[in-house]
């Protein structure tokens, strides 16, 4: 079983771009070898290597409008700011519902 789950990470590293495929074939290489003494099965670590791997070669898409606002505001205290994201964001909703 770790042999197929070595060859799935060294699958899912061919997937990534050149310079980032050394780096990580390495850490997922030991990652698999050392699932067992984690109490993991290495064929789970091998099968997230391929998701992030599936994940890196999409494109980046970046929140716009009330969201990115929000994301922004998620670790501020600003107790004021977060609100009135919230209200812009339920005000624009309830007018998007009526009109």
């Amino acid at each position: 079983m770790t042999r197929l789950a070595l060859a799935l990470a060294r699958v899912a590293a061919v997937l990534l771009p050149h310079d980032q495929r050394d780096r990580y074939l390495e850490q997922w290489r030991a990652d698999v070898a050392g699932a067992r003494e984690a109490g993991l099965h290495p064929l789970g670590i091998a099968l997230g290597a391929a998701r992030v791997a599936h994940r890196e070669r999409g494109p980046v898409v970046l929140p716009v409008g009330p969201l990115a606002l929000a994301l922004r505001l998620r670790e501020s205290t600003n107790l004021g700011a977060v609100l009135a994201v919230m209200l812009l964001a339920n005000l624009g909703g309830m007018i998007l519902l009526v009109a």
